[in-house]
């Protein structure tokens, strides 16, 4: 089996942009998915943070992300194509290939799948010319996009070649949904996999399943979803998928740890799984 490549969310760790590039290179790895935040925390602002990381010779696995979107009308509407095609611009100055948007997560938004896919056409033809793909990402707790099913169903629905899936194990593990769930999926539509783990068992509630996902998940290894985990991984590379596999990790303990620290735990994930596969 061919090693995957791992990648690491800068926004797993704490510290300045400069802080984060240098742990993340010496730990050896050779990507990064950026969060947007993360750019605009340099002292030489945005044209800073872009000569840094051309500076650390990493890769860009994507930038995160446009949240909410797909289904709004109007100045909400206007808005978010107005915030994407900021992100875009700026894809294009840093050499980002993959931008990371997630579904509407407000009850209010009506789910109208002609119209989210329309939105969702709009931007993947805004960004082709700017050699950006889209890659849609559901989650479990919103009301209209929240299983990978229904996301497939609405990229298909939109038919644009440059709109793609990111996977994220944690969104699998919170319905407890097997990666057989991605059969009818092929590799060549999937951009992106993320990699986290979590104490729980089972988290039933919606509640229950932003907590964890925004503060307290843990690297692979380190929870009870260990074994889906490398399962996903290994199912996702006998199905063919060549891309990145990114560590987004969210949890107020690691945030509290010097980056040089908590970025062991990613270092100790990845030999984890490297193991478990057999790579």
């Amino acid at each position: 089996m061919q090693a995957p490549n791992f990648s690491i969310s800068t926004l797993s760790l704490t510290g300045s942009l400069d802080e984060k590039l240098k742990v993340i290179t010496a730990a050896g790895f050779r990507s990064v998915e950026l969060g947007a935040l993360d750019l605009s925390g340099s002292s030489d602002g945005v044209s800073g943070s872009v000569e840094l990381i051309k500076q650390s010779g990493v890769q860009i696995s994507a930038l995160q992300e446009v949240k909410d979107f797909g289904g709004h009308s109007g100045r909400i509407l206007a808005y978010k194509m107005e915030l994407a095609k900021s992100y875009l611009r700026l894809m294009r100055r840093l050499g980002c290939r993959l931008l990371i948007v997630t579904p509407a997560t407000s009850t209010h938004v009506k789910l109208d799948a002609d119209r989210i896919a329309a939105d969702l056409r709009t931007l993947a033809t805004l960004a082709t010319p700017l050699g950006v793909k889209i890659g849609f990402k559901p989650l479990s707790w919103s009301p209209s996009i929240n299983t990978y099913v229904s996301a497939w169903n609405l990229i298909q629905q939109a038919d644009n070649s440059n709109l793609s899936l990111v996977l994220d194990s944690y969104q699998l593990q919170a319905q407890m949904q097997a990666p057989d769930v991605l059969d009818e999926i092929p590799a060549s539509a999937i951009s992106l996999v993320q990699l986290s783990d979590f104490a729980m068992t089972s988290v039933p509630l919606v509640e229950d399943q932003i907590d964890i996902a925004r503060h307290h998940r843990l690297y692979p290894g380190e929870g009870s979803h260990g074994a889906s985990i490398c399962g996903l991984v290994k199912y996702c590379v006998d199905k063919g998928f060549g891309g990145d596999f990114v560590f987004d990790v969210y949890n107020d303990k690691y945030l509290a740890m010097a980056p040089a620290e908590s970025i062991q735990h990613a270092v100790r994930s990845r030999e984890w799984i490297l193991e478990k596969i057999g790579a």
